[in-house]
């Protein structure tokens, strides 16, 4: 905190605009106390450094926690991030020895990159050899993940090792190299595997392709949040199917919006993890750019892909 304090005297900010995620909003009062300047709260949502409030109103800068920048999106007003680290004690199962071998590549997301870097130490130590991979100029650290980009992806790793809680950024991982990813928790010690999960996913999108053929309009997403907007693959899609495609302008990617069209079909552009980890939250069939084309046989589904935000400088 002392940090942020320092960042926003050398900006100058006297009043501020504090945005914190769902799991850390109990802590509101805590974080704002801690802060020099006075404090408003963002009430809206915080789903990750890509949803960042369009306009801060008459406030000098915002406090994001709990997420790094996105290096390759600007904002039209300061920024500071307090990054959320776990400060948990790293617990390793001794099975997930048996279970690699050669080159061991490792990954994370922000809260577990500390954690990742222990993991790497000890198996170091163990006589393995680790690689933690640099993303594109999306991604701040190397081996961070993103729920929308993994491409500090290893492809010439032997075994593949997450380090974290919750089974999605593996998952992503795992479609985008087309390989197997064991999860390691850091909390529980505890490590599993993506190889099923993984391939259910892949047949309830080869589902889904097949579900919105079907479909006689189709709305293509397209989001107002910087970090997601993918304005110019959203107007190609709509030129790819004139006269079925209308492209939809979202402040907020909501099930109740999105199904209130009540058209079978949505194309998402926005987030990726809409289509790929919240498609069950949604009675409309929503599917991602490439699977798009694939339904509409301009790519063959050999190309399926996982869906990414590619970064940019």
């Amino acid at each position: 905190m002392e940090g942020a304090n320092e960042e926003l005297a050398r900006l100058g900010a006297k009043k501020i605009l504090l945005q914190i995620p769902d799991g850390l909003r109990r802590k509101t009062d805590v974080i704002a106390d801690a802060l020099s300047p006075e404090v408003s709260v963002w009430g809206g949502t915080c789903y990750g450094a890509c949803d960042l409030p369009l306009d801060i109103g008459d406030n000098d800068a915002l406090v994001h926690v709990g997420h790094t920048c996105l290096p390759d999106i600007e904002f039209d007003y300061d920024v500071v991030y307090l990054e959320g680290r776990s400060t948990a004690k790293l617990n390793i199962s001794k099975d997930i020895y048996g279970a690699i071998d050669g080159k061991i590549a490792l990954y994370s997301t922000v809260q577990h990159l500390d954690h990742m870097k222990e993991v790497s130490r000890i198996m170091e130590d163990r006589g393995y050899s680790t690689i933690i991979g640099t993303g594109d100029p999306r991604i701040k650290y190397p081996g961070q993940l993103l729920g929308c980009n993994f491409s500090a992806g290893v492809e010439g790793a032997d075994a593949h090792i997450y380090v974290g809680t919750g089974m999605f950024h593996a998952i992503g991982l795992s479609l985008s190299l087309e390989k197997e990813v064991l999860i390691l928790d850091p909390i529980t010690g505890e490590f599993n595997s993506t190889t099923e999960i993984a391939d259910r996913m892949l047949r309830k999108r080869f589902a889904a392709i097949e579900s919105i053929k079907k479909s006689e309009k189709i709305g293509v997403i397209v989001s107002a949040k910087p970090g997601q907007r993918r304005i110019e693959i959203a107007e190609s899609l709509c030129d790819s199917c004139k006269g079925k495609c209308t492209l939809l302008e979202f402040d907020e990617v909501e099930p109740a919006l999105v199904d209130s069209f009540g058209w079978k079909g949505m194309v998402n552009t926005a987030c990726p993890r809409l289509a790929l980890d919240d498609f069950i939250r949604f009675k409309t069939t929503v599917v991602t750019p490439v699977e798009f084309l694939i339904a509409l046989e301009e790519l063959d589904w050999s190309d399926w892909k996982v869906d990414e935000i590619e970064g940019t400088l």
